[in-house]
């Protein structure tokens, strides 16, 4: 194929072919503009096309008829009827007053008879020892229970040192409970029991004073 061949701009078939160009151009544009003027004009003849040429007026709303309103039917009034007549009332009997019976004292329940203390033995019988379990003030406090014990009459068969005791108390051998609190009664020995059989048996009790005398 041969190369196109473009014309020089200083040619003067080139500016023919510019100004034929343009001249092509403007008549199409004139062209145009005809056909749309001339397709408006038979739109505005033809009766059949509804244009609007600007706002409709508005149409004039129908005038309503008047409503009658019925007539009020005035209802019959009604009468109250009369109350029915209420029964009289029966009185009311008020219930007959029942008295009490009134309840006699009891008679107080009888007192027992105090009981009688138990008769004292004879201290002259009953044979004691008197062991010190306080030894730190040299036995002075199982020095007063003995001659307590003594000038009541009690029988002190024997007088040792034991072990270590806080409370004073009184031991009674088998057989001899009653001897045994006689004796704490008279020094105000508040333990009393019997013996746990490591002393002797010949003796009917046995003192223990103890730390609380010191």
């Amino acid at each position: 194929m041969t190369a196109a061949k473009h014309t020089p701009p200083r040619d003067p078939s080139f500016r023919r072919s510019l100004l034929r160009n343009v001249l092509g151009a403007i008549g199409l544009v004139a062209l145009v503009a005809v056909l749309f003027g001339v397709l408006g004009m038979i739109g505005r003849a033809d009766p059949g096309l509804d244009i609007a040429d600007g706002p409709e007026e508005p149409a004039e709303p129908p005038v309503e008829e008047p409503v009658e309103e019925p007539a009020e039917v005035e209802e019959p009034v009604e009468e109250p009827e009369d109350p029915p007549a209420e029964p009289p009332e029966e009185p009311v009997e008020e219930p007959a007053e029942v008295e009490e019976p009134v309840e006699e004292p009891e008679d107080p329940p009888a007192e027992e008879p105090a009981e009688e203390p138990a008769e004292r033995i004879d201290p002259a019988t009953i044979s004691v020892q008197v062991l010190d379990g306080y030894r730190q003030d040299g036995g002075a406090a199982a020095t007063v229970v003995y001659e307590q014990l003594r000038d009541a009459g009690y029988r002190i068969v024997a007088r040792n040192p034991a072990i270590a005791y806080d409370v004073t108390t009184v031991l009674w051998t088998a057989g001899f409970e009653d001897e045994g609190r006689q004796v704490a009664e008279e020094i105000g020995a508040a333990e009393v029991r019997e013996q746990p059989g490591n002393l002797s048996t010949q003796v009917n009790v046995h003192v223990v004073v103890g730390a609380d005398r010191g």
